[in-house]
């Protein structure tokens, strides 16, 4: 009896885990067009943490087609330019900088003409 009381047991809690995952949703990474504009002035400053930099690059971006390519072309400048701990406290070389600028005039234009 004890047997079939722990079997019993054990289905209601896997169950009510299984559900709780079921209902449980992902967190969606939603960021807005005025923070990637500071995290971008920020780099271009020596202000911002190579966290910063990878929260904003490893998560794609899908309700701003805008942002997700600043995104994009920021990954590729990322390859080819990051030098974090080389040039502290900046994240990119001198052409990453400038590239990293050129995506933030990119960004200022849109809000303008918004």
């Amino acid at each position: 009896m004890v047997v079939v009381i722990t079997l019993l047991a054990a289905f209601v809690v896997c169950g009510l885990l299984i559900a709780t995952l079921l209902w449980v949703k992902n967190p969606i990474y939603r960021v807005q067009r005025e923070q990637v504009e500071r995290l971008l002035q920020w780099v271009l400053m020596g202000q911002a943490t190579e966290n910063d930099w990878r929260v904003f690059c490893d998560y794609p971006i899908a309700h701003d087609e805008l942002l997700e390519s600043i995104r994009l072309a920021c990954e590729l400048i990322e390859e080819e330019h990051f030098s974090a701990g080389l040039r502290a406290p900046y994240l990119f070389s001198r052409v990453g900088l400038d590239s990293i600028n050129q995506q933030l005039e990119r960004l200022q234009q849109a809000r303008v003409k918004a």
